[in-house]
């Protein structure tokens, strides 16, 4: 058994938040519990040897077995011994009532034998493979005594020449009581335990101070306020003291998440400097007492946005096994209004909203229902379901958007806002698209979170260069800027990021979107409606006689939306809009082909930024290295110096902070080509794509290769991320100036 010491910060998150979450633990889980609760014992006491034993059947089980390496020193046949022993006991059971150990279970009262005292005698007989000087034994005990603990002798190098103390006994039956009801939890899920017990338990094993009653905290109300009431709820965490310009010290029922820490921190820009533990009903109604009445973070012991999805998948796949031995019968999932599928269905959404995902796609294969997840632009299967309830299901989510559900032959579009059909505190709406498969129809819903507030342009991701040159052009009075990508390459963060810098009460901002992603104090935003004849052309023309300052247009998709936006930019307004195009310079083509003059595009023209994400690599378990040969090659081409460098890579499994994958969050790489004389003079000759991403390299424009590879330079993402993303062109290779060799 190993030490906690040697216990991974993994383990220990993972085994607080399934105490906290998981309704059914498996036998893994339990062993989990047990082997932390008897490395906490070990190292709390420097015991020599520990047994943790827990009542089966009547009978009394040996469950963790310790000997300290002090036992046998350099002597490797006995350490064989001592192993062989502790294999041996493990597999055995006692008879209940035997030995010390059955005393203590049947009285539960613990057991102090002392070599010095009145026991000394019986402390002889114990055969045990080693001399005994000492004995404590607690039992673990709740409602019911569920087992015991038992340890012989403290280390020499405590001191104490192998005797335990009375402080020690004290401490040994402390953790044995916070202990027991964590291991009755798991041994039987109908036994709950109140968030008292799961904090007082958290506390205990990561040693962070407790709080039990809200005065015992002095909160700073201004840091609260300021904070705000959507990013203390989703994120769980309470800040109440700050210990610097940008630090604080926070409450958390679950100090170990620290994907929410991480998140908060991206939030608020503040790092957490201090933790403490605190129940979740005392959140509850701190939050309570400090916003109003509003829904609370947690049930009794449950967080909020913590979702057990396992539980109605495990009942729906009981109802196809054979002999229908699930508690749900196959017949009931034929229908969109049964109750496990709109469990499955709000769950579903709710376990992809935590995880952080951007899109689900519901995915019907030919044998089962395939659900997928896009996290960090990475789409990765989270379950397989019976293909029965495929149909069901699907039903299920065109009725929560409005959709007709009757028609399947055709492509559908909707929109849910999720807060109609879930109790918790999520504040989501789901952009949904159905369309006809060989196998049923696919929905892919795209996650836009209400509560999440833009960024400042500083946290995009700009380089200094970039940075400076965009904030330029957003201050311009009129013209056109135009941002280009994929769907989900941030456009839209990074409009609305632009806009929140130029909103003052001075200036009237009016937007035309499709969907409204993130709602903005100060600014007009309108909804499109295809459906009543509400288009991004039809709200330009209004706009236009609103006196607008600046306009936003989510997205240019035919010739009238680009014309009119061309006469706004021409004649003393600011517009900002979005299109699909691959780079800035083919954006220039793509309006051309719409129908627009080139002297128009040139004239109204402030500058095109196209962006992509990459994934950021995990700050906490990054590894640096040195790149050669051909990664070599290509950071010298694309950056023009000759090195050497020191890049990261992703470490091979992760970490606790990653949840394994190597890296958390994304980081925007942009492509910034700004008007100029020479660019408006390549546009109105009407020059090839390429000839035109050549006048802007000349100009200062780095491309999207040469952006990536700067971030990787930065040691934000990975050489493996950035070429995946944006492959080197044979442009930047000709723009750039070949790298000065090193003298030898």
């Amino acid at each position: 058994m190993a030490t906690s010491s040697n216990l991974t910060g993994t383990l220990r998150r993972s085994l607080l938040i399934k105490v906290i979450s998981k309704p059914a633990p498996s036998k893994e889980d339990v062993n989990t519990v047990i082997e932390l609760t008897a490395s906490k014992v070990v190292e709390s006491l420097q015991a020599q040897s520990m047994t943790l034993y827990l009542v089966e059947g009547g009978e009394i089980a040996f469950k963790q077995v310790y000997y300290s390496p002090t036992l046998w020193g350099t002597d490797k046949d006995k350490e064989m011994q001592f192993k062989e022993t502790n294999k041996k006991l493990l597999t055995l059971k006692l008879p209940s009532g035997t030995g010390n150990v059955g005393k203590v279970i049947q009285t539960g009262e613990p057991l102090f034998f002392s070599g010095k005292g009145a026991d000394a005698a019986s402390l002889k007989k114990m055969d045990v493979g080693f001399e005994v000087n000492s004995m404590l034994t607690v039992p673990l005990k709740t409602n019911i005594v569920i087992g015991a603990i038992q340890v012989l002798n403290k280390e020499p190098s405590a001191g104490t020449g192998g005797q335990f103390t009375p402080k020690d006994l004290s401490v040994l039956i402390e953790v044995a009581e916070y202990s027991s009801t964590l291991i009755q939890r798991m041994l039987d899920p109908k036994f709950q335990l109140t968030p008292e017990d799961t904090a007082k338990f958290i506390s205990k094993f990561t040693e962070l101070p407790l709080i039990t009653k809200i005065d015992d905290v002095d909160i700073d109300e201004k840091l609260v306020e300021i904070t705000g009431d959507a990013i203390i709820r989703r994120e769980c965490i309470f800040p109440y003291k700050k210990t610097g310009t940008n630090s604080c010290s926070v409450l958390m029922t679950n100090p170990l998440d620290y994907a929410k820490r991480e998140a908060f921190s991206q939030a608020t820009e503040m790092s957490i400097d201090d933790v403490k533990v605190i129940p979740a009903s005392l959140l509850d109604a701190l939050l309570k007492k400090c916003f109003g009445e509003k829904a609370g973070t947690k049930k009794a012991g449950e967080d909020a946005t913590e979702v057990d999805i396992d539980e109605v998948k495990d009942l729906i796949a009981g109802a196809y096994t054979e002999g229908g031995t699930g508690d749900v019968k196959a017949a009931d999932l034929e229908s969109e209004e049964s109750a496990p599928i709109i469990q499955l269905t709000n769950r579903i959404i709710e376990d992809a909203y935590v995880s952080g995902a951007s899109d689900i796609h519901i995915e019907p294969m030919e044998k089962d229902l395939l659900v997928r997840y896009r996290v960090d632009g990475m789409c990765s299967e989270k379950m397989r379901l019976p293909k029965q309830v495929s149909f069901a299901m699907v039903a299920r989510l065109k009725i929560m958007c409005n959709l007709d559900i009757s028609e399947r032959r055709l492509p559908q579009d909707g929109r849910i806002i999720f807060k109609k059909f879930t109790k918790k505190n999520i504040d989501i709406d789901l952009r949904v698209a159905t369309g006809p498969m060989n196998h049923g129809e696919k929905v892919v819903m795209r996650i836009l979170d209400k509560q999440k507030s833009t960024l400042p342009l500083p946290m995009l991701g700009f380089s200094e260069a970039n940075l400076a040159k965009y904030r330029d052009c957003v201050r311009q009075p009129y013209g056109m800027i135009l941002h280009c990508g994929p769907t989900g390459s941030g456009k839209s963060m990074t409009l609305y990021s632009a806009l929140g810098e130029v909103n003052t009460p001075d200036v009237n901002i009016q937007t035309a979107e499709d969907p409204i992603e993130y709602t903005l104090a100060g600014i007009n935003q309108m909804q499109m409606n295809k459906q009543i004849g509400l288009t991004f052309e039809r709200a330009l023309r209004c706009y236009l006689r609103m006196d607008p300052d600046i306009i936003l247009v989510g997205e240019i998709r035919d010739k009238e939306t680009a014309q009119i936006a061309c006469e706004a930019a021409l004649t003393g307004h600011l517009l900002v809009s979005t299109l699909h195009t691959n780079d800035a310079p083919s954006t220039v083509s793509r309006m051309g082909e719409m129908g627009i003059e080139p002297f128009n595009i040139s004239a109204s023209l402030v500058c095109v930024c196209a962006q992509r994400l990459l994934r950021r690599v995990c700050k906490n378990c990054k590894v640096k290295y040195k790149p050669e040969g051909r990664e070599l090659e290509i950071i010298q081409v694309a950056l023009g110096e000759p090195g050497p460098f020191e890049i990261f890579k992703a470490a091979p499994g992760g970490c606790h902070v990653c949840g394994g994958n190597g890296y958390k969050g994304r980081v925007g790489i942009h492509e910034l080509m700004t008007n100029s004389e020479e660019l408006t003079e390549a546009i109105n000759k009407e020059v090839e794509v390429a000839d035109l991403k050549r006048v802007a390299m000349k100009n200062g424009m780095k491309t999207l290769h040469q952006d990536s590879i700067l971030k990787v330079k930065m040691g934000l993402t990975t050489m493996e991320d950035a070429l995946s993303n944006v492959p080197p062109d044979m442009v930047t290779a000709e723009a750039s100036p070949a790298p000065a060799k090193k003298a030898h």
